[in-house]
């Protein structure tokens, strides 16, 4: 794996970030003024940079496994291929609970005559 230096977040990087003049790896060291941490991504919409930052006491296992479960829970990395499902599960369930909202239609009255035997 290459070396990555670790980058500071100084207000200049986090511009650069959001306009998108700069790009690190998801997985990066980046330091900051919460600590040392993982980069995850940067939302180009609002300029939002996410870090999975180390906890005081965690150890390398404790670390790996947060920034494991936050690249699930984002779409990033490979898990980026699962977020067209996602979202087409979300959609699925917004139109059923859409459907479920709607008024019933009325019931259908019941043929009370009886059939016809040949």
């Amino acid at each position: 794996m290459p070396y990555f230096p670790t980058i500071d977040l100084t207000p200049q990087v986090s511009l650069l970030l959001s306009r998108g003049a700069l790009h690190l790896k998801p997985g990066q060291w980046v330091r900051g003024d919460k600590g040392r941490g993982r980069y995850l991504r940067t939302d180009p919409r609002t300029g939002t940079t996410y870090v999975s930052w180390l906890r005081p006491g965690d150890d390398w296992a404790t670390a790996s496994q947060r920034f494991h479960r936050a690249c699930q829970k984002g779409f990033i990395g490979k898990y980026r291929p699962g977020y067209e499902a996602e979202k087409a599960r979300r959609e699925m369930a917004r139109l059923i609970a859409e459907v479920d909202r709607m008024e019933p239609a009325p019931a259908r009255v019941k043929d009370e005559r009886q059939p016809m035997l040949l």
